[in-house]
């Protein structure tokens, strides 16, 4: 398949990528909150011959390329996205090394010129153009596009926008499933489970190059029919030669901290319930990126659940709590024993959402028996259809003939298992394009454009809450719901664009 354009909601530092593309003026100027990604000395990273072409690779570095976006008086958004596709040809023509098992380089790109650039009165316009120019980059250069914003109303106006216009390069019966999954999402309907595959793309090793590594940092002879052991028998091999072995995997896991693509589109989803069997917390480092600090992902069974808040369940241990970690025979065998009550929580799920399984491969004896059992149950009640969908990417044909009427099983397509799994990443963007439900942008003055049929309601509208606004506080609750949808947002002021500019303000 062609280079893919992804829609993200968060911050490119928390994200895995492998060329970012930062945007500056011709001064060289930039701002603070690019620090996590330049480091505290950004200069040491200018150019040689600045602000030259209009777009630069960082001097000493090959995985950041900045393009200029002019300061308080703007390039322009026509000039900014030419230079930022002028950046994406010299990216594609430099060959980056895809990372993390991927099978094209992903580059991050800022929705650029609408802070420092002078653009924020042209928010609509500056979406739509950079979603187009960077569609038709993508698929001339062969790379992946990751537009990625922290702005919840730039990117509720970004998937409003794809929904209209973008073609995933996907079988029509799965785009009819991803829309029906993100209806779901939007609802409130669904659920995830998320097993192994979901990390390894941020660089966790797998189940078999987990044991390895143990074995080889602790010297462990694994000779002798190790290889013929199945993978708990292994682990339990392990747990006889290596001490504190929970500590180490958690040491090992912990490696991996900046989230993939994949937890990225997950969170965007918005779900209430999550379980996982992995053991690193990159999907909760997702949701808390993109919810902030005060919705963060309560951790399950260690923390009390808060009203409105998400939660994750951790059915195999936590990388925080290392005497958690399930690995071992052992373990596994008294996992019914010990952790009943979050059995019965995943099974709830299984009774009232839609679960999405990401990620898993359902060899797990212990999820099998719980899923198993909600099948009978629901079964002996006249209940009938499936309880969720499972997105495959190992082309398993015959565990599909398995759950056949219990899970609505979507194999991605590709020829090897990196190209399927670029396949799911494209899906899940599909999903997360028709799970958006942020319409804080809807009556903001600022996309104007973007509803083009609708215009005159949007005036409508905003001349509404004008009036509301100012009225007594029985029409307070109008008032408010309008500001929900952006009424007072987007008059353009000059002096407001300056104040933008100076300030550090985050894009």
């Amino acid at each position: 398949m062609p280079g893919h354009v992804f829609v993200v909601h968060g911050r490119i530092e928390k994200v895995v990528h492998d060329v970012a593309i930062v945007p500056t003026a011709s001064n060289f100027h930039i701002r603070g909150y690019w620090r996590p990604v330049l480091g505290e000395d950004t200069d040491r990273w200018r150019p040689q011959g600045w602000p030259g072409r209009g777009y630069a690779k960082a001097r000493g570095r090959d995985d950041v390329w900045f393009v200029n976006v002019g300061a308080r008086y703007s390039a322009g958004a026509e000039v900014i996205m030419d230079r930022a596709v002028a950046a994406l040809r010299d990216i594609a023509a430099t060959a980056p090394e895809p990372s993390r098992n991927r099978t094209k380089p992903l580059v991050a790109v800022p929705v650029l010129g609408i802070a420092g650039g002078g653009l924020d009165h042209q928010r609509g316009a500056v979406v739509r153009r950079l979603l187009s120019s960077m569609t038709d980059a993508a698929a001339e250069l062969d790379l992946d596009v990751a537009v990625v914003t922290p702005d919840g109303s730039v990117y509720g106006a970004a998937q409003h926008l794809r929904r209209q216009t973008a073609e995933w390069p996907l079988p029509a019966r799965q785009l009819q499933n991803a829309s029906r999954i993100g209806q779901a999402a939007r609802e409130g309907q669904l659920a995830l489970f998320m097993g192994a595959g979901v990390s390894i793309p941020a660089g966790l090793p797998t189940w078999a190059g987990l044991l390895g590594e143990l074995a080889s940092e602790r010297g462990v002879d694994i000779g002798g029919g190790f290889e013929r052991l199945n993978a708990l028998d292994q682990a339990q091999f392990l747990h006889h030669r290596v001490e504190h072995l929970g500590d180490r995997v958690a040491r090992i896991v912990s490696k991996a901290t900046v989230p993939a693509l994949g937890h990225a589109l997950l969170a965007s989803l918005g779900c209430a319930e999550a379980v996982t069997t992995n053991y690193d917390r990159l999907y909760e480092s997702a949701v808390r990126m993109q919810r902030g600090r005060d919705n963060v992902a309560t951790v399950l069974p260690w923390d009390h659940p808060r009203a409105g808040k998400p939660w994750v369940l951790k059915l195999h241990g936590d990388v925080q709590v290392p005497d958690s970690i399930v690995l071992t025979r052992r373990q596994f065998v008294s996992f019914d024993a010990e952790t009943r009550p979050a059995g019965a929580l995943l099974q709830s799920l299984l009774m009232t959402r839609h679960v999405l399984f990401v990620g898993a491969s359902l060899a797990d004896d212990n999820v099998v028996r719980l899923a198993y059992e909600v099948d009978r149950f629901r079964r002996a009640h006249g209940l009938k259809g499936g309880v969720g969908t499972l997105l495959d990417v190992d082309d398993d044909r015959v565990r599909r003939e398995l759950w056949r009427g219990q899970l609505s099983w979507l194999s991605m397509s590709g020829r090897t298992i990196e190209e399927r799994s670029r396949t799911l990443e494209i899906f899940l963007d599909a999903v997360a394009a028709h799970a958006s439900n942020d319409a804080s942008w809807l009556l903001d003055e600022r996309f104007r454009g973007l509803l083009r049929l609708d215009e005159d309601l949007v005036h409508a509208a905003r001349d509404l809450y004008r009036r509301v606004a100012v009225a007594g506080p029985e029409w307070q609750g109008l008032a408010d719901a309008l500001l929900a949808f952006g009424a007072a947002s987007g008059e353009y002021d000059e002096r407001l664009e300056t104040r933008r500019w100076n300030a550090e303000l985050p894009i």
